[in-house]
């Protein structure tokens, strides 16, 4: 069964082509008093509302700041990889950013704060998402 795919469209297409070379893009405010990260993609800065954001590589580097298993997914095409961990990864740069671990650990015991780095996996041929891995 094929599963979902992104919506990609003018505005987050950068971040899902930068996905497919291997590489984290994240939009930073160019405004002089802000320059924070921005995850996920938006047409403004939802920090000081600043038009003017640049898509750049990032680290891919943080720690989980939460996480869940997952046990019944949403979707029939995920139900052959349960459970899975969704998590919560606090970016060095400093958005939060959604995403799964790329494989399980053997105890959820002692995950969060634990230090992670972002993974693409071949989700489908035509798109690479990315997943974490403990450091």
């Amino acid at each position: 069964m094929d599963k979902p795919l992104p919506r990609v469209n003018a505005i987050n297409r950068p971040f899902w082509e930068g996905c497919n070379r291997g590489e984290l893009v994240l939009q930073q405010c160019d405004a002089p008093d802000c320059g924070r990260f921005v995850y996920y993609p938006r047409v403004c800065c939802p920090y000081c509302g600043g038009g003017d954001l640049t898509w750049k590589p990032v680290s891919g580097r943080g720690r989980i700041a939460t996480c869940t298993i997952v046990h019944r997914p949403q979707h029939k095409s995920y139900f052959d990889e349960v459970p899975y961990y969704v998590i919560a990864v606090e970016l060095e740069e400093g958005p939060l950013m959604y995403s799964r671990l790329a494989t399980n650990p053997a105890s959820p015991e002692g995950l969060l704060r634990r230090a992670v780095k972002v993974v693409f996996n071949d989700y489908m041929p035509q798109q690479k998402l990315p997943y974490f891995q403990l450091a």
